[in-house]
């Protein structure tokens, strides 16, 4: 198998220097992509990727500059090719723009901004994100809608 054909299984965004499985549209981390497939897509799971492709994506990876999660810059528009969450939060707190998917996750946000939250206090809206990757390296762009 060529490098030509693990492209069947991942997308490479060289603006971000990122790697993304074309079944779950998400980024891939390039320290052990392999983990990647072993969670999501073995023969018990949709979408199963053979061993042998799962090491020929690795290799390639390998041969690219890829960035690690925490170095990636958070997307401030559509990227394609990267799964769009459409019900999603953004903080409306002046010059912010922090998302995230869930309103309890907002609200612990919302502690850098003030000390004190009323209850039923609500200073975000809903919209649609994007992340990289997901797990803890998870980090969504600011808000756009789709």
């Amino acid at each position: 198998m060529s490098h030509r054909e693990v492209k069947n299984y991942i997308t490479y965004l060289p603006e971000f220097r990122v790697i993304v499985c074309r079944f779950c549209e998400i980024g891939i981390p390039p320290k052990n992509p392999l983990r990647h497939y072993e969670q999501n897509h073995t023969s018990k799971k949709d979408h199963p990727v053979a061993m042998e492709i799962r090491r020929k994506i690795a290799e390639y990876m390998a041969t690219l500059d890829l960035l690690e999660p925490d170095k990636i810059i958070s997307p401030r528009q559509p990227v394609p090719h990267l799964k769009t969450i459409e019900h999603g939060f953004i903080c409306n707190f002046p010059g912010c723009g922090q998302c995230s998917i869930s309103e309890s996750s907002m609200l612990t946000h919302y502690y850098i901004h003030q000390k004190h939250i009323p209850k039923g206090f609500k200073d975000w809206k809903s919209t649609s994100i994007q992340t990289f990757f997901e797990g803890h390296h998870r980090k969504y762009g600011k808000s756009f809608v789709c």
